[in-house]
């Protein structure tokens, strides 16, 4: 019995440990909503010194990426919840394009979310990827999205 309620007690620790990290994660995710809401409108991305990528990333059997719309004067050793380096849009029937997600690149390893960013791959910088306008069924912090069709 003693080591079924040692087990009970670790598994509940356990469970209160990633809640708490867990209540942090959903702070940030909350302000990152706040902070890139406005982006829905693509015009004040532009505004805000964001600058559309020519290329739609998309990897049959993983998803899309989308379009990356880059602010090259947030990218340094530094991230923000409310202030991604990337927001990521997808077009949309009819015309315009659609906010997504928004990506993170770091000049140096780093954390946000309690998630580690990528190390650099495609791009020489550290990356996180972030589906906060869109579910991801691969995960929220998975780099593409299957969930999203484009014709």
């Amino acid at each position: 019995m003693k080591k079924l309620t040692g087990f009970i007690i670790g598994v509940a620790l356990l469970f209160g440990m990633a809640a708490a990290a867990g209540a942090q994660g959903q702070a940030d995710l909350a302000e990152a909503r706040q902070g890139t809401a406005k982006y829905h409108n693509v015009e004040k991305a532009l505004q805000d010194g964001y600058l559309p990528t020519d290329e739609f990333v998309a990897v049959p059997g993983l998803g899309v990426m989308g379009l990356h719309y880059v602010n090259p004067s947030l990218i340094d050793s530094k991230v923000s919840a409310s202030e991604p380096e990337v927001l990521l849009y997808v077009p949309k029937n009819g015309g315009g394009v659609q906010l997504v997600g928004v990506e993170y690149i770091s000049t140096t390893p780093n954390t946000l979310f309690g998630q580690q960013f990528d190390p650099p791959g495609a791009i020489p910088e550290y990356s996180l990827h972030v589906w906060i306008w869109k579910n991801n069924p691969s995960g929220m912090f998975f780099p593409f999205n299957p969930s999203i069709k484009v014709n």
